[in-house]
């Protein structure tokens, strides 16, 4: 897999000096105890060795900021909306196929030239001996570097709902946070992205079946790695819009001991650049946490760096998996900022790319 993107953060966090001192945990060996760190201006350290920015540097600060303004709420709202308005997405009902190509046909306009497509698999459910023919919805936006030294990153969201009666295939299950949230993110980055030359491919996917242990991204993370794809960085958006009392709080996942460990390390890092990315550019406060259970999973598995953003989930909005889990709920502009951070983060990985 290459690391070059990564090989350059671990390097400005560990060998500048004289910047602002952060104490982290020690990640299974790989990296030790109160080492220095900065924070990000792009890739520009808050350092003494650093402290006279270039025109181009600042210029690049404005164009990343104008970019990042471009994130339209009212946009985010309407898709939560429309998602939202089906009776289920559960993976096994009836309604999931009409989500899949009404999804398609929104994330290909968002995608503009970029051609959108159906990743078709079948899982075979071991309980029920049925075989479900399922749906990923994935578009590629590829990058201007040269194929050898092409990064990858894969955006990702699930766009099935489920309640909290997991095997319940037609009861009202809204999902608005759980994931429509995230889904409406991933069609927002799709639809500014598209329009901005990148050095890094970006893949946007959204996955079904995740309330069922991940079937999609399973399947799809399996698929990647069988056909020696190399991804640099996989961000999942799992539940990004519920703010629970006003909070400016978004946790940012990172791995930590999991099947794979040489990975830890990268992840950790890309997590703490997200930390400083959502001080700078958001009025978000992120907060560090291991890994959970979403689409991450299954890449991690295979060695894949990930990560994971989320508003809390399950422990903190009380509508999760119910039928109350609806957009009104919702706090848009909480939305809004989380999907500015990852827009934010994928900008300045771009430039941190060789």
């Amino acid at each position: 897999m290459t690391k070059s993107i990564f090989v350059i953060l671990i390097i400005i966090f560990a060998s500048l000096s004289n910047t602002i001192g952060v104490s982290a945990a020690n990640v299974n060996g790989n990296m030790s105890n109160d080492y220095n760190q900065c924070i990000f201006s792009i890739i520009i350290c808050l350092n003494d060795s650093f402290q006279q920015e270039s025109e181009e540097t600042a210029d690049d600060e404005v164009s990343i900021s104008s970019i990042v303004d471009q994130v339209n709420s009212t946009k985010l709202k309407k898709w939560v909306d429309n998602l939202s308005s089906f009776h289920t997405r559960h993976t096994k009902s009836e309604y999931i196929e009409k989500v899949a190509y009404w999804l398609k046909n929104e994330i290909q306009s968002a995608c503009k030239e970029a051609k959108a497509y159906f990743y078709n698999f079948t899982h075979i459910d071991q309980e029920q001996g049925t075989d479900y023919h399922l749906k990923n919805i994935v578009c590629d936006k590829k990058g201007s570097a040269d194929d050898e030294d092409n990064n990858l990153i894969i955006i990702s969201a699930h766009y099935d709902s489920t309640t909290q009666e997991i095997n319940n295939t037609t009861a009202r299950a809204p999902g608005a946070d759980d994931n429509a949230s995230g889904v409406s993110a991933v069609l927002e980055l799709a639809r500014i992205l598209s329009l901005i030359d990148l050095k890094n491919t970006i893949k946007f996917v959204l996955f079904s079946g995740e309330e069922q242990g991940q079937w999609g991204s399973r399947n799809y993370a399996k698929h990647l790695h069988d056909n020696n794809i190399k991804i640099d960085l996989l961000i999942n958006l799992d539940m990004i819009g519920y703010s629970p009392q006003g909070s400016n709080k978004v946790a940012v996942e990172y791995d930590l001991g999991n099947r794979v460990l040489v990975n830890d390390r990268y992840s950790y890092v890309v997590a703490e650049f997200i930390k400083h990315i959502a001080l700078e550019s958001t009025n978000l406060e992120a907060v560090l946490d291991t890994l959970g259970k979403s689409d991450y999973t299954p890449f991690e598995g295979f060695g894949y760096t990930v990560i994971g953003i989320h508003d809390g989930g399950s422990e903190l909005n009380p509508n999760y998996h119910s039928s109350s889990d609806t957009p009104d709920t919702l706090d848009i502009g909480y939305l809004s900022s989380t999907t500015k951070l990852v827009l934010a983060t994928i900008l300045k990985l771009d430039e941190l790319s060789q």
